[in-house]
């Protein structure tokens, strides 16, 4: 899977492009601040970044009307209203009149639609990027974030974890990672030169909270050190999981012991589809397990993959934890059929860079093997296990 995707909106001031960016409504009287705030009964609405680094406060009008007055660099507005159509977009400096417009062009916005329009680059070069806030929930415990990159002389830079886990391939000016999914909590990032791997900014403890969707906008000039990082997160829903989740039990798939680390939910890839059609489905799914890698391979552990519905606990997959180990020190488990018959996959175990004491447990699941409804296991008691 490609984590490095195109926004889905982005112009620049001499171009004047139609481009599917957001729009915001048109403000019925120029006060200062935020022209009208909340949402229209679609459920759309905008929050608008200031980025462009070495632009002082700016405002943005839509269809000649101003919208929005002042922002900051490294500011962040509120929800603005938005409605679904064509509308001209323009930003200038605070004061200015449309003929000093830094950015604009005619923009789109979709029914129901929730984004961040980033002003990117610099004065000289100023563009408007669109970003869509994925609004699904996540599991109970986790969260989801992306990195967007608004350096304009950074080249291409790689988000990663300090410990060297890299989180998304390179982003060039303007691209967005995909959104990823993770437990939910404080961790340690860096974003490195893709070319030289050196260090470009350190963001240590960055918090994600359960159930948000944490945005980060890299901006400023790598030039002359005002590189920073615009933190912005979204309230979303945190819920059980509702169809196949995945668990780590001690003992093997003959003799299920008890659940020992919850890995989250596995399910079809949520994105855009592309190549060709009708391709077998694939779902997939990767979790944090609290344990050593040493811990996992040296006692009797597997990894099992349940319907959540499903009150009897046995599982649709299960792999026992044992095997050769690749070149780069992870092991590879095949996950066979349950014994009602299941999807079969494999499920990759690493040891976690971040923490030597949790090991990163990807799965992938595909197509379904018959019923084989003979000789299910009975799961042991704890007392059993022991």
């Amino acid at each position: 899977m490609s984590w490095n995707v195109p926004i889905s909106g982005f112009f620049r001031a001499a171009a004047h492009l139609l481009v599917a960016v957001a729009l915001l409504f048109p403000a019925a009287n120029a006060e200062v601040g935020f022209a009208k705030q909340g949402s229209t009964e679609a459920g759309s609405a905008i929050r608008i970044v200031h980025g462009v680094a070495n632009a002082g406060p700016l405002d943005v009008y839509v269809d000649g009307a101003i919208a929005l007055i002042g922002i900051t660099f490294g500011e962040t507005s509120a929800d603005l209203a938005v409605e679904a159509g064509d509308h001209d977009f323009a930003v200038v400096p605070t004061g200015a009149s449309l003929d000093a417009a830094i950015a604009d062009g005619l923009v789109t916005l979709d029914p129901g639609t929730r984004a961040y329009a980033a002003l990117l680059g610099t004065v000289e070069e100023a563009s408007v990027g669109l970003y869509a806030i994925d609004e699904r929930s996540v599991d109970v415990g986790r969260a989801r974030f992306r990195v967007i990159s608004g350096v304009p002389d950074g080249g291409a830079i790689t988000p990663a974890f300090m410990s060297g886990d890299a989180l998304s391939e390179p982003l060039e000016f303007g691209d967005a990672s995909q959104y990823a999914a993770i437990d939910a909590g404080s961790y340690d990032l860096e974003m490195l030169d893709a070319a030289t791997g050196g260090s470009l900014l350190s963001l240590p403890q960055t918090p994600f909270a359960e159930g948000t969707a944490t945005d980060i906008f890299l901006i400023g000039l790598v030039s002359v050190g005002s590189l920073q990082a615009l933190t912005a997160s979204n309230a979303l829903t945190a819920e059980s999981i509702d169809g196949q989740a995945a668990q780590v039990v001690s003992g093997s798939c003959d003799t299920l012991g008890p659940v020992v680390a919850e890995l989250g939910a596995v399910q079809p890839g949520q994105g855009a589809s592309v190549g060709v059609e009708d391709t077998p489905a694939v779902a997939q799914g990767f979790g944090l397990a609290p344990l050593a890698f040493t811990a996992l391979t040296e006692t009797p552990h597997a990894v099992a993959v349940l319907d959540a519905a499903d009150a009897d606990g046995l599982p649709l997959a299960c792999g026992t934890v044992g095997g050769a180990l690749t070149d780069t020190g992870a092991l590879v488990i095949a996950l066979e059929a349950g014994f009602r018959g299941g999807p079969v996959g494999i499920a990759v175990l690493a040891p976690s860079l971040e923490n030597p004491d949790a090991t990163g447990i990807s799965i992938f699941l595909t197509a379904f093997a018959a019923d084989d409804a003979g000789n299910e296991p009975e799961p042991v008691s704890e007392e059993d296990a022991d």
